[in-house]
């Protein structure tokens, strides 16, 4: 990955000249509705430890800043906010948010999201520390609306427990707000990354995934928001699977050569789905398109019965609709 680039302004503010276990990177982007319900999930934390908080701001045209540094004005937490005159892309603030913590360990968040267990953070800080082979420390989490409505009251279902790369590469089974990771894994990143605005999370979990395992904790610790407009969940399933199909396609080239078939076994899977959705709606030649995708990613025995019953539905579905349209055009034409 890149170095940092110089498109921050960083504005630290460090009391007590403690160097942080846990540093809170936090990003925002026209967030003033969100951030001070996000930072006071951040001051109830009740921990042993210090802890700061890295606010990298996107550019933002509300009041995000002003509230930011106000809450930091207030508290003695240390507090570092980047501010950034004009948009440089989730990405890449993502990236340097990462690049600004001094923390052993990182915990993400999102402004629009919020932590609603005061002992969230040294659970997962307790996790990490008694066993090195784990990278990434996660927990459940409710979905919520932005007024508040509960849409789902625990997430993921996965069973709490240890899941290595295998379960990270099929399914993101883990909430953005939940992922506590060790300082340093975001250097692994590639650099398409910066430029992959579509996954911020995924990625980070599949590079952390290669040097040890993801631990999903039982507790419900944080709500994650549903923002219209803004969640990835919010553009449909379609979206969701080329996306996918994408990735797949991106993170084959940083995996050892051994994991190799599982990704394109899975980016199968996915073109399977959207050519099945594609013939739904009718577009008959594009779901033709991705079911020979889907046919031609895994090797030639993998999702075998599938991508063969996908491939012959979309080309006999485009066959008829073809025929249905000749049809059509000579009868116009006598």
């Amino acid at each position: 990955m890149s170095e940092v680039g110089e498109s921050s302004q960083v504005m630290p503010e460090t009391k007590g000249g403690l160097t942080p276990v846990v540093s809170v990177a936090i990003t925002a982007f026209n967030s003033a509705n969100w951030l001070p319900r996000a930072l006071e999930g951040v001051l109830m934390q009740r921990t042993n430890f210090p802890i700061e908080i890295v606010l990298g701001d996107d550019g933002s045209q509300d009041a995000t800043v002003d509230i930011a540094r106000s809450f930091r004005e207030r508290n003695s937490i240390l507090f570092k906010i980047l501010e950034r005159p004009a948009n440089i892309g989730i990405q890449r603030n993502y990236y340097e948010t990462f690049e600004h913590c001094s923390g052993k360990f990182i915990a993400w968040l999102d402004a629009d999201d919020s932590w609603t267990d005061p002992e969230k953070l040294t659970a997962q800080v307790n996790a990490l520390e008694s066993d090195q082979s784990i990278s990434v420390c996660c927990h459940r989490v409710r979905w919520v609306t932005h007024d508040g409505e509960v849409k789902r009251e625990r997430y993921p279902s996965s069973a709490p427990g240890r899941y290595g790369l295998a379960e990270i590469i099929r399914s993101n089974f883990v909430p953005s707000p939940s992922i506590m990771f060790r300082n340093g894994i975001q250097r692994d990143l590639p650099a398409w990354y910066l430029d992959f605005a579509f996954m911020t999370d995924w990625p980070v979990l599949v590079m952390a995934a290669l040097s040890g395992d993801i631990l999903l904790l039982d507790p419900v610790m944080a709500d994650y928001t549903l923002t219209p407009g803004s969640s990835f969940a919010s553009k449909g399933t379609l979206y969701q699977y080329e996306m996918d199909a994408k990735f797949y396609e991106l993170i084959e080239g940083v995996l050892p050569s051994r994991w190799h078939r599982f990704v394109r076994a899975e980016k199968g899977k996915r073109y399977e789905s959207i050519a099945y959705l594609l013939r739904k709606q009718g577009d008959f030649t594009a779901s033709r398109r991705a079911a020979i995708k889907a046919f031609s990613s895994p090797s030639i025995l993998d999702n075998c019965r599938g991508k063969t019953t996908t491939l012959i539905a979309s080309v006999v579905r485009e066959m008829e609709w073809r025929l249905g349209v000749g049809r059509a055009a000579s009868g116009q034409r006598f």
